[in-house]
């Protein structure tokens, strides 16, 4: 029953807006007229009941001047005769009623019809010589109307059914004789799809829509048939194609696009192949390019993708034929020498590597030196599975780079103790972060002929709960490159500024000096709102704080850390130029920024008794640092002689374990900032 009500085709769709259209323009007109009718019918009541009321008024009139209430009555009673009146009433000017009649109804004739028949109330005043006495009401209901309206509501239904009929008569005649045409192109759709024979054809139809739909029909299929013949032919010449770019896809996907090489896929799979051999031996080798990224920021990445290639064809030189040179990837290679398991053998190789490596390469009238860290292994002897090799090389060549480059190593089981040990400091150093195993000391720095000590350099110490007390040299370079020295910055900034708050309470004059890695300090601004927030919860005498910062840090004016130091400087915090002479120095900065030091490196102190050029290049910088309003710190000062020197060249502060190693905090309160010192000159 579903189905022939469902409008799943075309027809009924069709019929569908036919007989909806039909039926709409019925029921609109048929609202029209009866509208109509209805209105003309209630005003024609209206109209006749106010030419009673005008033909009755005198002689009523009359009455109710004489107060003849039977006259009265004798001339209202024949008018609910009349079948639509329901009740007459006269009264006098007062509203008293002097006459009424009424329409005696049963209760059994009360029907539902009845109750809805509203009624129509019509009152008309007694007058007579201009003078009011009273009024004639009579009351009607609409039975009149609403018989007339069955009347023509039966008529209106005859009418609305005959026309129903003969629209979906008419309808039916025009879906059969409009989708004809469509069915039958229908069907040669179906015939086509089922024998996927584009040759057949629907027949010619009228020159209308849907004989122009034909006819496009049948040009559809023609181009259809032609491209079928064509697709045929290109499918078979792509066939071919497609097996012989799986052929090269396969030796893609295994080779490096840009030097040739076997790339990490068939690396891994060599080695793994290689390892399933019992008893086979043979030699794994590590190298990573030294510099090479210098080259891509300095000359580009197409320098760099030559050169890649250059040291490519140099390193399958120098193995066997047999031998496997693959590219991991950036400017890292691996060297797979079968068969090799000799310490001789492979120092001779590596060596040769490292030679081949070293001689210059042109590129593009460029002369580019390059050289390489090699880590090697041995298999099974220094790993039997996959991951212990690649992890063995790996370790043994980043230990060649940290012994400087530019050399090979062989893997040995204390380096990656010594991996391990690294591994395990750094979450030992995630936890001394907030285990409270930090702390603060606190090296003095003295004026010339001044007892009183004001400044002071705060130094970073770990409390490490199995390795005693240890220095900054043992774990901030840890620090920085696993990414936890903005932490340890932010922890010392708060520990400097509370101690530097409970120092001035002893000596209000006290300034402390920090150290800033390079690090800490990022393009977006960050680095100096921490330090804005830290002043702003912890109000401060200006001038107390001095923080540390490099040469290097330095370098390229205008950027954003220098932007920041200038903000900070706005703050009262002051900065000086640590290790001033060992950096790639730029004397112009020392005009554009809010410089107020500069501490001569320790190195320059060391030598100064034994190389000449150490005494001119400190007076040099003295010299220049006072001619452009600096102070000068020499740091490192371990004997009388060094520092008698340094006086004589007019440095302003001393630092070094002549005068103090770092202390506690306590041992600097009580040593330093309660005492006065004295030193014999």
């Amino acid at each position: 029953m579903g189905d022939i009500f469902a409008l799943n085709s075309i027809g009924k769709k069709l019929l569908l807006i036919l007989m909806s259209v039909a039926i709409t323009a019925i029921v609109i007109i048929t609202f029209t007229f009866s509208a109509y009718e209805y209105t003309t019918a209630k005003q024609e009541q209206v109209d006749s009941l106010n030419t009673l009321e005008e033909i009755l008024s005198p002689t009523i009139t009359a009455a109710v001047l004489f107060d003849d209430k039977d006259a009265i009555q004798e001339l209202i009673d024949p008018i609910l005769i009349r079948s639509d009146i329901v009740s007459i009433q006269v009264t006098d000017i007062q509203h008293n009623v002097l006459a009424s009649a009424n329409k005696v109804v049963s209760n059994d004739s009360h029907s539902i019809r009845d109750q809805l028949i509203d009624t129509t109330t019509i009152a008309h005043e007694l007058v007579l010589d201009g003078r009011r006495y009273g009024y004639l009401v009579i009351v009607a209901d609409d039975s009149y109307i609403v018989n007339k309206a069955t009347v023509y509501g039966y008529f209106v239904v005859g009418l609305l059914i005959f026309t129903l009929a003969m629209s979906l008569l008419l309808s039916l005649i025009l879906r059969r004789r409009f989708l004809k045409p469509i069915l039958h192109l229908a069907k040669v759709a179906d015939d086509v799809s089922h024998s996927n024979d584009y040759s057949l054809r629907a027949k010619e139809l009228p020159n209308d829509e849907v004989g122009q739909l034909s006819n496009r029909f049948n040009d559809m299929l023609k181009t259809i048939e032609q491209r079928d013949n064509i697709l045929e032919t290109k499918v078979k010449r792509r066939t071919e194609e497609l097996e012989t770019a799986n052929e090269q896809l396969l030796e893609l996907a295994y080779k490096d696009g840009l030097t040739g090489l076997p790339n990490r896929r068939y690396f891994y799979e060599k080695l793994q192949g290689l390892l399933l051999i019992k008893d086979k031996f043979f030699a794994l080798i590590f190298l990573d390019l030294d510099g090479f990224k210098e080259v891509n920021d300095t000359l580009g990445h197409d320098y760099g993708d030559l050169l890649l290639q250059q040291v490519s064809k140099r390193l399958k030189n120098c193995v066997r034929e047999h031998d496997t040179v693959a590219r991991l990837g950036g400017d890292e290679f691996t060297i797979i020498l079968e068969d090799v398991c000799s310490k001789q053998q492979l120092t001779k190789i590596a060596n040769q590597i490292k030679t081949t490596l070293m001689d210059p390469i042109v590129i593009k009238s460029e002369r580019i030196q390059i050289t390489g860290s090699i880590g090697i292994t041995i298999a099974p002897k220094d790993g039997d599975t996959l991951e212990e090799l690649i992890k063995h090389a790996d370790q043994a060549m980043y230990l060649a780079k940290n012994k400087g480059r530019n050399r090979f190593e062989f893997f040995c089981y204390s380096i990656e103790e010594q991996a391990i040990k690294k591994r395990q400091l750094v979450e030992d150093l995630k936890t001394a972060i907030y285990d409270s195993q930090l702390t603060l000391h606190y090296q003095p720095i003295l004026k010339a002929n001044e007892p009183l000590i004001t400044k002071a350099e705060a130094l970073l110490r770990w409390q490490h709960p199995d390795k005693g007390l240890l220095g900054p040299s043992e774990f901030i370079p840890l620090a920085e490159e696993y990414g936890l020295i903005k932490e340890i910055g932010q922890w010392v900034v708060n520990q400097v500024i509370n101690d530097a708050l409970e120092l001035q309470q002893i000596n209000t004059d006290i300034q402390i000096s920090l150290n800033t890695s390079p690090l800490e300090i990022d393009e977006r601004g960050k680095w100096a709102r921490n330090w804005l927030q830290t002043l702003a919860n912890n109000p401060i005498k200006p001038g107390s704080i001095l923080i540390e910062v490099t040469e290097n840090t330095l370098m390229t004016p205008g950027t954003s850390i220098q932007q920041q130091m200038q903000l900070l400087s706005q703050q009262g915090i002051k900065f000086a130029i640590d290790d001033f002479g060992v950096g790639y120095s730029s004397l112009s900065y020392l005009q554009q920024l809010e410089i107020d030091i500069i501490k001569i490196d320790h190195s320059f102190v060391a030598n100064l008794e034994t190389t000449p050029s150490s005494h001119a290049l400190i007076r040099a910088i003295v010299t220049m640092a006072h001619n452009i309003g600096l102070k000068v710190v020499a740091e490192g000062i371990e004997n009388q002689a060094q520092y008698q020197t340094l006086k004589d060249l007019e440095c302003d502060f001393f630092q070094g374990f002549l005068f103090y190693r770092p202390l506690s905090k306590q041992e600097f309160i009580s040593h330093c900032l309660r005492k006065t010192y004295h030193r014999n000159e």
